[in-house]
């Protein structure tokens, strides 16, 4: 809040000051900021500008979406993982605390499950999104940072898991209640002799609500 306060009152940030955060309004660059030149309009939604440029379903470099469980039809935007803005998202539908996901910032990936569903749809809603390979040390701690803002109706589920070195996922992390905008840390118990971490989210859902993801980041002890 400090650095925010500061950042809107003009006054530079010296690092001496040792703050913890950064402005909310100076984003730390991400993976999902790299698809603005890609964002497209509106294919399916009605309420959203024609002209706003807002989405694509293609994730970054060196990310995938995995949609072998996915359900068919539904709003085309919204099935699977998408990528998108607040200016976009927020537009889709009025009243359902969309405009709540404060700490996400320019591009932010996207499951949501309530938006797919204003089109017909077939089975239900299952994507994961997966992340690069990130560098670990064997044996040694190492700590996973996102942002996350997820809604929750049963039967929804969000989860996260880690895969190290291509091996099965391991499950660190369930959501089944709501979780309001915010940076989530876990800490991740990196097995011996494993030399990258690869991160999955998954959402399963029916006609519920959304998850939020942004800013990932795997830091070794």
């Amino acid at each position: 809040m400090a650095a925010t306060a500061l950042a809107h009152l003009g006054v530079a940030l010296d690092p001496a000051w040792n703050l913890d955060g950064r402005p909310l309004q100076q984003p730390r660059p991400d993976d999902f900021d790299t698809l603005r030149p890609q964002l497209a309009t509106r294919t399916d939604e009605t309420g959203i500008p024609a002209a706003l440029l807002g989405y694509t379903r293609t994730p970054p470099a060196g990310w995938s979406v995995d949609n072998s469980a996915m359900g068919g039809g539904g709003v085309t935007e919204w099935r699977g993982w998408s990528f998108t803005t607040d200016e976009f998202w927020t537009q889709a539908q009025r009243d359902q605390q969309r405009e709540s996901n404060v700490r996400a910032r320019g591009v932010f990936a996207l499951a949501d499950g309530d938006e797919w569903h204003d089109k017909a749809v077939t089975g239900t809603f299952d994507s994961t999104l997966v992340s690069p390979a990130h560098p670990v040390t064997g044996g040694r701690p190492a700590t996973l940072t996102h942002t996350t803002y997820y809604r929750q109706e049963a039967p929804q589920k969000g989860e996260v898991s880690v895969s190290y070195d291509g091996a099965a996922p391991v499950l660190v992390r369930t959501y089944t209640a709501d979780v309001p905008s915010r940076t989530e840390t876990i800490t991740l118990q990196v097995p011996a002799g494993a030399t990258t971490a690869r991160v999955r989210f998954r959402y399963t859902a029916g006609n519920n609500w959304y998850w939020v993801i942004d800013g990932v980041r795997i830091t070794s002890a």
